[in-house]
């Protein structure tokens, strides 16, 4: 399979299923960005790691298809949303805030009150909102490649994340 990808990318291309070791490459250069947005999405730390499993998963099946990936990055992250949204939908609502509350406090005893309300208030946010603000501060995207990810335009972008800034911050200073 022929993949064109970004120039910082190109050490890191899948060309053949039997290429293993640029797959593995790819594995380790991205499989914590994945599982890091999967669990802000999704605020579960098995559930991120299922989905973070599978979209390695998906690119490893598609070297067999000849599809054309043109970014490499992008395209994982687009397959991450994908499923985290397919996660949220079948769950069919998501995580009250008092378990994710739980869940943060339990994962890290000595979590600062800060942080942790910030953790809620983003996890409070409607998906698009949460999303964009995860791509955009979390996983450093431009906003072409969350434009990209999302499927929206640049403009469209820019006015997620001022809206979701705007949101953020009203929780913040409600609390």
């Amino acid at each position: 399979m022929a993949v064109k990808v970004k120039t910082e990318d190109r050490s890191k291309i899948v060309e053949t299923s039997s290429n293993h070791q640029q797959f593995t490459e790819l594995f380790h250069l991205y499989k914590d960005r994945t599982y890091d947005f999967a669990l802000r999405m999704l605020g579960d730390a098995h559930a991120a790691g299922d989905v973070s499993q599978e979209v390695f998963l998906k690119l490893y099946l598609s070297q067999s298809n000849h599809d054309r990936i043109a970014d490499v990055k992008s395209w994982l992250f687009i397959v991450a949303r994908n499923l985290c949204l397919n996660h949220i939908r079948n769950r069919s609502k998501q995580i009250p805030l008092e378990q994710l509350e739980g869940q943060l406090v339990e994962s890290n005893p000595a979590v600062d009150t800060r942080q942790r309300a910030l953790r809620l208030a983003l996890a409070s946010l409607e998906s698009p909102y949460r999303e964009a603000l995860i791509l955009k501060v979390y996983q450093g995207f431009s906003y072409r490649e969350i434009a990209e990810i999302l499927g929206r335009t640049v403009p469209s972008v820019r006015s997620t994340l001022f809206k979701a800034r705007s949101m953020l911050r009203d929780k913040m200073e409600n609390q």
